[in-house]
């Protein structure tokens, strides 16, 4: 190195000059080269030929899983993780590994209804086997209430149970509830409220408000819980308070049972009564608004985001006022007497 002194218009100044040793060819980075007649590239490491047109092959597989598994955990939609598998044929490979699939979000299997087909299945399917626990709820879900394969539904919701998905647990104490709704009571009967009580207090625990205000009604009215109305006061009041801090600070738009079907957008995009409408839901409420209208006799839920449906006639609760409304559950129930039924319902006339 070497240094010199000049003096430019009565100003003082260093001029520094640096010699920098040439590097052997093998001791250089990457470098690229284009190739003749088209866009793609070559990437050269010392000398060598690392890939032609594609930078990732220079990545070991298991960079690209974790690389992946960040991107599906991230997702906001399926397109998402899609679009990074069509990357190249070793993303789509590496795309669907059981690491990538067991931490991809709720979002990424967000199905629609009207794109439910064989492939969107075995996806779910490969996702659940990978033990996402997402996927066996959103799974489970769609074959009992919406296909009407009762057992692997159980089946599939009992396996998110047991990993603690609070839904899961919910969604498996309001099927053995209305198992148990307009039958005599028996010993049966008994035992399946104790169980759906049980689980509801699970996922209680878990941070599931719903969950939380049908536990409160268990307390209220003694159904498979010893009657508490201090308990019952107590734990409703708490489900309402977490309702108002969970809540939007906008106004949810009210959803007329004329337009559900037109109308389903916007229960993804705002929620419903001050919360956000699981994709689950929303695919079961589309699903029957585009195919099957209940010819068979069986009803759903008149809480209009919620989707489930009788799996026997007379398997929900009626309205005790006018006796025309049916639902699967008190939340269910209180939900749609404050958005809408409240302002509609009139006493039955007898006789």
């Amino acid at each position: 190195m070497t240094t010199t002194r000049q003096k430019t218009r009565g100003i003082k100044s260093k001029r520094i000059a640096i010699t920098i040793p040439l590097l052997r060819p093998q001791e250089m980075g990457p470098r690229r080269r284009r190739l003749s007649g088209g866009n793609d590239t070559e990437l050269i490491f010392n000398g060598k030929l690392i890939n032609s047109g594609n930078p990732f092959d220079a990545l070991s597989d298991d960079v690209l899983i974790s690389v992946l598994c960040k991107v599906a955990a991230a997702a906001t939609s399926p397109s998402d993780l899609i679009n990074v598998m069509s990357i190249s044929k070793r993303f789509s490979v590496l795309g669907v590994d059981q690491q990538v699939l067991a931490k991809a979000s709720g979002k990424t299997m967000c199905v629609r209804a009207k794109n439910w087909s064989d492939s969107s299945e075995k996806f779910l399917r490969r996702c659940a086997d990978a033990g996402n626990l997402e996927a066996c709820y959103f799974l489970g879900m769609i074959h009992f209430h919406c296909l009407r394969n009762y057992a692997s539904g159980t089946a599939l919701l009992e396996r998110a149970a047991e990993g603690s998905h609070s839904a899961a647990l919910y969604s498996l104490a309001i099927i053995r509830f209305n198992k148990c709704a307009n039958v005599d009571g028996g010993s049966s009967c008994q035992h399946d409220l104790n169980s759906a009580a049980s689980l509801c207090v699970r996922s209680a625990n878990l941070g599931n408000v719903d969950a939380l205000r049908e536990v409160g009604y268990c307390l209220q009215h003694g159904v498979g819980l010893p009657p508490s109305p201090t308990a019952a006061y107590h734990l409703l009041h708490k489900a309402n308070t977490l309702k108002l801090i969970t809540g939007p600070s906008s106004p949810t738009p009210l959803i007329s049972p004329r337009r559900r079907s037109r109308d389903i957008s916007l229960l993804t995009n705002y929620g419903y009564m001050g919360r956000e409408v699981h994709a689950a839901n929303i695919f079961m409420v589309e699903w029957w608004w585009l195919g099957d209208k209940g010819e068979d006799g069986l009803h759903m839920c008149s809480n209009v985001v919620c989707g489930r449906r009788e799996t026997r006639k007379n398997g929900f609760r009626r309205c005790s006022r006018c006796g025309t409304t049916m639902y699967c559950s008190h939340v269910c129930q209180e939900m749609h007497w404050n958005m809408e039924h409240g302002a509609t319902c009139t006493p039955a006339q007898n006789g």
